[in-house]
């Protein structure tokens, strides 16, 4: 007998009160990423979300507000998700009237808060979670954000310069020559690790046995070989630096990029900030995304950072995808009925981190 899943649809106030459920009204799309913002969106009958609303008699903009109102998916009791709601828009046609609403998960909350203090070698984790603290320190600035379990990483400097919080916690996950990976939870808390998830060689996704569908896209645009970081200053007081993959140059001869980190004071930081980015794209990205049904994977203990295995049999033009895989995104699309369809999408864990 096929286990279908409970999800539930939590609407809560800023004081982290629930304030109403609407699981029998949304059907659902969920996006996670790795190191990033998770997304939330669903579709109601607009009609069927008034009613319940007066059946409670609360104003419907009291329960369901950009900016206010915050939100939580639940699946088999395990939280999935947890955020803010960011936009609520209704139609109306012939065919009746809807809402859709998005929502984005907390850390997009720090993406509007704004830092001006200085770091000096200090351990990442710890700038990333001061910033946080600084964020909620301010009256009326407090998400409840909370403090967790934190991986020492490797000391660094950081003159933000009015950089917004998300990105000051997003750098580390990619800046060498220590990087980490984070979260935010569902119910507020901050940690960082050295690797989120973990190697699953017991999951395999293999096509046309468990896959669905499978994409292959190769590309050579984000294909760069020699990096020119620009760092602060003018002038010949300017910080510049250039980092190469000899390999890389050898394969698909000499391809340059320039990056600019205006807030780089310190050479061996931008030395970092380059090495990078450099590591992210000295190979033509060979990263496929597949659609699977949620029968086929675990989405209890699933998760974004893990590596499964992915194969695509009887195809030489694609037999170099067959290997190990990290889960860099994951998409989990539900209908009312409770019907899962999830897409994944993956990097490889020797090559660096992923390209957005």
């Amino acid at each position: 007998m096929l286990n279908i899943p409970e999800w539930t649809i939590m609407l809560y106030d800023q004081q982290n009160q629930p304030i109403m459920d609407i699981s029998d009204l949304a059907s659902i799309n969920l996006n996670m990423k790795l190191n990033d913002i998770a997304t939330l969106d669903f579709s109601m009958d607009l009609k069927m979300f008034e009613r319940k609303c007066a059946a409670i008699n609360t104003p419907p903009r009291s329960i369901l507000y950009p900016a206010t109102t915050e939100i939580r998916a639940f699946r088999n009791g395990n939280a999935m998700f947890g955020g803010i709601i960011s936009g609520a828009n209704s139609t109306y046609d012939e065919s009746g009237s809807s809402i859709d609403v998005q929502s984005e998960s907390y850390l997009q909350y720090f993406a509007y808060r704004l830092n001006n203090k200085t770091y000096r070698n200090m351990d990442r984790s710890a700038i990333a979670w001061d910033a946080i603290n600084t964020a909620q320190s301010e009256p009326n600035g407090n998400l409840g954000v909370t403090l967790g379990t934190t991986q020492p990483t490797f000391n660094s400097d950081l003159d933000p310069d009015y950089r917004d919080v998300k990105s000051i916690i997003q750098r580390f996950t990619y800046v060498q020559p220590v990087t980490y990976d984070f979260e935010i939870t569902p119910d507020k808390v901050f940690n960082t690790y050295r690797r989120l998830g973990s190697e699953r060689p017991d999951i395999q996704l293999i096509y046309p046995q468990n896959i669905r569908s499978i994409d292959v896209p190769r590309s050579s645009d984000t294909l760069y070989n020699r990096v020119i970081g620009i760092g602060s200053g003018i002038g010949r007081e300017r910080l510049e630096t250039r980092v190469d993959n000899g390999n890389s140059q050898i394969t698909y001869r000499i391809r340059e990029t320039k990056e600019t980190f205006n807030d780089v004071k310190q050479m061996s930081t931008l030395e970092n900030n380059a090495a990078g980015i450099l590591d992210q794209s000295y190979e033509v990205q060979v990263l496929p995304n597949i659609r699977v049904d949620g029968k086929e994977v675990d989405l209890d203990v699933l998760r974004v950072g893990d590596s499964v295995f992915v194969r695509i049999d009887e195809s030489p033009m694609n037999d170099d995808v067959n290997g190990m895989y990290r889960i860099y995104e994951m998409t989990i699309a539900v209908d009312q009925n409770s019907y899962e369809q999830v897409t994944l999408g993956f990097y490889k864990p020797d090559n660096g981190g992923a390209i957005d």
